[in-house]
């Protein structure tokens, strides 16, 4: 019996179908939704309320908004906010302990340290310091920092912590 060529098509079509149900990944029992469904990003969030020497910090970073502090680098604005904070930094980029922002959360002080940071629309040089002001929704921070854009006086600018693209951001609290 010979049959014509659209009924072939139909028991092609018929055999792939059943075929790509039961044997692909992807469409097995339950993944079809899973796969829908977005993978969320981290949330950003304050946990507790900032220590009187943070409070400081804030302050500091506040007070002097829209003024060059020291030579205008970025490290200096934070070095010297801890300085009117009464701490002592040993140098480097390292600015006290090192905190998982994703699961301990960011409080106002913290400090933000970044290399080759990039966002969608924003990038930070190979290092970059900055002063965590607030949580700025779900996924930012308002941060007070200086030399960004070539802008050597302190200014405020929300970073999206949860999409960075490449490079790193490391979130340090200062704890005595």
């Amino acid at each position: 019996m010979r049959t014509s060529p659209p009924f072939h098509l139909c028991i092609i079509a018929v055999l792939f179908t059943s075929c790509a149900i039961s044997c692909s990944p992807n469409l097995a029992k339950g993944s079809l939704e899973q796969s829908r469904v977005k993978k969320s990003r981290p949330v950003v969030r304050q946990v507790g309320e900032p220590s009187p020497t943070a409070k400081k910090i804030v302050e500091f970073a506040v007070q002097n908004m829209g003024k060059k502090i020291g030579d205008g680098q970025c490290w200096g604005l934070a070095n010297l906010a801890y300085r009117h904070a009464g701490i002592r930094h040993r140098g480097g980029y390292v600015w006290g302990r090192r905190i998982h922002w994703q699961t301990e959360g960011v409080r106002p002080g913290d400090i933000i340290q970044f290399k080759n940071a990039r966002y969608p629309y924003a990038y930070t040089d190979e290092n970059h310091t900055a002063i965590i002001l607030k949580v700025a929704g779900r996924s930012s921070v308002k941060v007070a920092h200086q030399h960004w854009n070539g802008i050597y006086r302190v200014t405020t600018t929300t970073i999206p912590l949860t999409y960075l693209r490449s490079g790193s951001q490391t979130v340090y609290r200062y704890e005595p």
